[in-house]
């Protein structure tokens, strides 16, 4: 079955140019110009992805993501003329899983989508093998993607979750940052210090559980539950 991506951009050269890529390379298009219009899309079709537009009207993208992610891990790649770190960390607060700045490469667009979309499929297939990962404090449920530390069930965002599940499967080993790229982001065009700043947010969620991930200096980190 095809995908179906929800590009929301009120631009309509880049809306046309975005969603023809994406028709090129197989996937089904629907598209938005602004915020209230992607909402009511997105709660009336089946969607996979959504390319998200930040300065829209009536909503703007920040809104529809909070509203999105109030009931859906749906994956989100934010894409925007907002390039400054605080914008983009902002973006990462809102527990999306992409962002690209305009102007950009509508290829890499595509394949960002296409390799989160192959690594949420890839999880899910793997879940099937081994539905639950016990280390130390952490639960983490491959079929339902909820986690429990200490017993107690977190809100966590599907890259967090790809992220925790990555470094828990590897307890024990350093964790390169280019490895944590390579098989959570996909290298897709993303920067290492990402994962430093996705590394913080686990370690918030697991609050008094933090050192079970432990920094290598000049390496990456290491998952390890003290004996």
């Amino acid at each position: 079955m095809n995908k179906t991506i929800l590009v929301v951009e009120d631009e309509p050269t880049i809306q046309s140019v975005v969603s023809k890529y994406f028709k090129a390379e197989g996937f089904n298009v629907i598209t938005a110009d602004d915020g209230f219009i992607a909402l009511e899309k997105f709660n009336s079709n089946a969607i996979d992805l959504i390319c998200l537009d930040i300065m829209m009207p009536n909503i703007d993208g920040w809104t529809v993501t909070e509203t999105i992610r109030e009931s859906s891990d749906i994956p989100i790649i934010i894409m925007t003329a907002l390039s400054s770190e605080e914008d983009i960390l902002k973006g990462y607060s809102y527990k999306i899983d992409d962002y690209i700045t305009k102007p950009f490469n509508p290829k890499i667009l595509v394949a960002k989508a296409k390799s989160l979309l192959h690594r949420i499929s890839t999880s899910n297939i793997e879940g099937t093998v081994s539905d639950v990962l016990n280390m130390g404090p952490v639960e983490l449920n491959t079929i339902t993607f909820l986690v429990k530390i200490g017993g107690k069930t977190v809100d966590i965002s599907r890259t967090e979750f790809d992220l925790l599940k990555f470094v828990i499967n590897n307890h024990g080993e350093v964790c390169t940052r280019e490895k944590i790229l390579e098989e959570v982001w996909g290298k897709s065009g993303v920067e290492t210090r990402i994962v430093d700043t996705y590394i913080k947010k686990l370690r918030k969620i697991l609050g008094r559980h933090s050192k079970v991930i432990k920094t290598v200096f000049g390496l990456g980190y290491r998952f390890e539950v003290d004996k």
